[in-house]
């Protein structure tokens, strides 16, 4: 299994409308992109303006096909995202260790 994290920082006084059109986009992905096994939006309690996607992939297969073959290093980004960013997204993957899934291969 894959994690993949997203962090944006959104600019003061756009966290609503940033998060409004997060959640109707990821809404649909569960539908579309098989090999997605779970996914989150997790905002900051002390910053709300940071907020983080947080997606668990099946294998690094099931995740090209979401992300395209520079899934390490492209951010999957929404039309005019930029505009509610303070500044581009930062971009994280971990691999579980824990129970039977399988890992990411180096």
């Amino acid at each position: 299994m894959i994690v993949r994290v997203s962090e944006a920082h959104v600019r003061e006084g756009m966290e609503d409308e940033f998060l409004a059109v997060l959640r109707e986009l990821v809404a649909t992905f569960p539908g579309r992109y098989r090999g997605l096994l779970r996914h989150d939006v997790l905002v900051d309690l002390a910053d709300p303006g940071r907020v983080q996607y947080v997606s668990e992939w099946a294998d690094e297969a099931a995740l090209v096909a979401y992300a395209g073959a520079d899934w390490r290093a492209q951010p999957v980004t929404f039309p005019d995202e930029e505009r509610f960013l303070r500044r581009p997204l930062a971009l994280r993957h971990f691999a579980s260790r824990l129970g039977n899934h399988p890992v990411l291969e180096t």
